[in-house]
């Protein structure tokens, strides 16, 4: 399973799930390193924000974390490449 697919199968509600997807288009368009760099740390404080809101359960924001992480790194084996 792609870190997309897990993305598309973590349940959220709307609004998360538009910024989700915001972030997540954000980091595959990078075209270079510094872009995904920037769209990195930007989902990253997101997700911290929904951490701290206690907007979702520990577990879902853990496997969100997870899914982005790999989104960045599957972006940045492109940009190396």
């Amino acid at each position: 399973m792609s870190a997309s697919d897990r993305l598309d199968a973590i349940d959220l509600p709307p609004l998360i799930r538009r910024a989700v997807d915001q972030h997540r288009a954000r980091i595959e368009r990078a075209q270079e390193l510094a872009q995904l760099a920037l769209a990195q740390e930007r989902a990253e404080g997101f997700v911290e924000g929904v951490d701290v809101a206690d907007a979702l359960s520990p577990a879902t924001v853990e496997t969100l974390s997870i899914s982005l992480d790999d989104t960045v790194t599957a972006r940045r084996e492109i940009l190396e490449a």
